[in-house]
């Protein structure tokens, strides 16, 4: 099995469906566009895992991802080309503003992710295991009978409180 992650997303300072036309129109006219991960107070970001993604995208030439609107439970497979990581304690501005949608102009996100493509696909065309959830550690215990069980549904993901999943796929 394949180890990935599922980006969490809603589309709060936009229309419903903007986060991802916006993406796909950049991808349009330039191939790929920046995702800030917009983790939220109490999540740290997992360093260790993004330099294991970034390995893995360095051998691979990408790694396919996910991203999942928890707004209107629709779930995307996306080729993810390079990640930008801030130093422990910050956070960055986006890598390449024309390459970013203008929502993301002002914002500072822990990690960027630069993409090269985004589908909309049926959350019953994959096998999903719980790998980890990184970004909560304090939870670490009470997520533990999580782990290497299959997701069972989009809402039952969308109930972990995390913006950032470690699954792994067949």
């Amino acid at each position: 099995m394949a180890r990935t992650v599922i980006l969490r997303f809603r589309d709060l300072v936009i229309e419903d469906g903007g986060t991802i036309s916006e993406h796909l129109s950049l991808i349009q006219q330039y191939s790929e566009v920046w995702w800030g991960w917009w983790m939220r107070q109490y999540e740290v970001p997992p360093r260790a895992l993004f330099q294991e993604l970034a390995g893995m995208i360095e051998e691979k030439g990408f790694l396919e991802g996910f991203l999942f609107n928890t707004g209107a439970t629709k779930l995307y497979a996306t080729k993810i080309a390079s990640i930008r990581v801030a130093p422990p304690g910050c956070r960055l501005s986006t890598p390449d503003p024309e390459r970013s949608p203008s929502y993301y102009h002002r914002a500072e996100c822990p990690a960027w992710f630069l993409l090269r493509s985004i589908q909309e696909v049926p959350f019953s065309d994959y096998r999903f295991v719980y790998d980890s959830f990184p970004t909560r550690p304090e939870l670490h215990g009470t997520l533990m009978q999580m782990l290497n069980v299959p997701v069972a549904s989009l809402e039952q993901l969308r109930h972990l409180d995390t913006t950032l999943w470690v699954v792994q796929r067949d």
